[in-house]
């Protein structure tokens, strides 16, 4: 029987059948398995199973009761074999989860690519969404719970389908009818390009009055805060002190926020705007939400191109102002368009002085995506010297930039949101 034994965690492989035939010798072979005591967790694999009886269920039973205060789990379990898990009652006590289905991506209609993911055309009723740099099935299924929790609270967003294994990674089907990219109609529609963006403008403040109980989510902030969990490796402490005081200065809420809210992020369906991409979706002030959408369409557009050019290495292949339009399918003054309709519409009932105010607050908060992505650069490029120096530079830069801002002062505009 194989057997892998790493950081405390014990993967057994089971064979292809386990009957009459072989359940005896497969229960002494288990219990004999090296390093089965010493487990402090017990992953089961049965990608190779295509049988199991009573005999085989029992077995494994014993193996549960003999470790009841180990987690045990069973993977890559086929749909008829946890069938039978499930009718026996044996998924009320074990963790069984079922083998992920492959979909060969390299066929599919590519809808739009962003930074951590992309997202594919299945047929009418499905879209695939891929995740870069995330191969838990865990990670993912944590993200399903938090899309079904927006639902369950009228947030328009996607229908958790299936997750399945890629060729590029673990993806999530999600059940989308007769549906188009925002950023794609606004393109083809010109003449509906303002009620679109007032679309946008509604769907934000949607979010911004949607209650949550209080732990149902984690707060958006929490989550920047856990980007920088390893930041001590390439910043100075007092950096980190000071990237945590302007983020924990935002008054926490527990109203809905998409975390990357632009028009790529969003789909149209009957007329309707439906939110996707909901990786960041979580709770707080709607003062990051519209820093999001200041980055996206103002503060990118309107960045130095050869500092842009050098942090993501693009120099040489594809212009910047060309790149940007392939990543958020807008020209800068499309953006320029986008954001003043946007901020004006959203605040349609503030006084222009008031206006300016928000303005550089929420220029100051979009700021954090930056940093975001840079701190995640850096993790990515961690064992390259000369990109992580590069990345940290310029951390250093926008904080040098930020703490010009009195802070105080700024987070005292927080009062004029409504």
């Amino acid at each position: 029987m194989n057997s892998n034994y790493c950081n405390g965690i014990l993967k057994i492989e089971l064979p292809e059948r386990i009957d009459a035939n072989n359940a005896n010798q497969f229960e002494q072979d288990l219990f004999l398995v090296p390093n089965l005591n010493d487990a402090q967790e017990i992953i089961i694999d049965a990608d190779k199973l295509n049988y199991i009886s009573s005999l085989g269920l029992r077995v494994l039973m014993k193996l549960q009761k003999k470790f009841k205060n180990v987690p045990i789990s069973v993977i890559n379990v086929s749909g008829n074999i946890y069938n039978i898990f499930d009718d026996t009652g044996f998924t009320s006590f074990l963790n069984v989860k079922k083998k992920l289905r492959f979909v060969d991506v390299d066929s599919l209609q590519v809808l739009g690519v962003g930074m951590y993911g992309a997202v594919y055309r299945i047929n009418e009723e499905q879209i695939l969404k891929v995740f870069h740099g995330i191969n838990s099935e865990n990670a993912i299924q944590s993200i399903v719970k938090t899309i079904r929790a927006a639902f369950v609270h009228d947030i328009p967003t996607i229908i958790p389908f299936e997750i399945v294994r890629t060729e590029k990674g673990i993806g999530m089907i999600l059940e989308l009818l007769n549906s188009e990219m925002m950023s794609t109609l606004m393109k083809n529609n010109p003449e509906k390009f303002d009620k679109y963006v007032s679309d946008m403008v509604n769907l934000s403040k949607s979010l911004a009055n949607t209650q949550f109980e209080e732990d149902t989510l984690r707060s958006y902030k929490e989550m920047l805060l856990s980007r920088l969990d390893d930041a001590e490796k390439f910043l100075l402490p007092e950096e980190i002190s000071t990237i945590k005081k302007y983020i924990n200065a935002v008054p926490q809420r527990n109203t809905a926020v998409h975390g990357d809210f632009h028009a790529k992020n969003i789909m149209v369906m009957d007329e309707k705007p439906i939110l996707i991409d909901m990786d960041e979706f979580s709770l707080g002030h709607p003062v990051w939400d519209i820093g999001n959408v200041h980055f996206i369409y103002q503060a990118l557009p309107h960045a130095d191109s050869e500092m842009i050019e050098d942090l993501i290495d693009i120099a040489g292949k594809i212009a910047w102002a060309d790149f940007y339009i392939k990543m958020i399918s807008f020209t800068f003054d499309e953006a320029d368009e986008i954001w003043e309709k946007f901020f004006n519409g959203y605040f349609a009932d503030y006084s222009q002085e008031n206006k300016n105010k928000i303005l550089e607050l929420v220029e100051f908060y979009g700021n954090f995506k930056y940093i975001t992505f840079l701190l995640d650069l850096c993790n990515a490029d961690k064992d390259n010297p000369e990109k992580l120096e590069n990345h940290v530079k310029h951390i250093r830069n926008f904080l040098a930039e930020l703490e010009k801002k009195n802070i105080d002062e700024l987070i005292k505009r927080l009062d004029l949101w409504k």
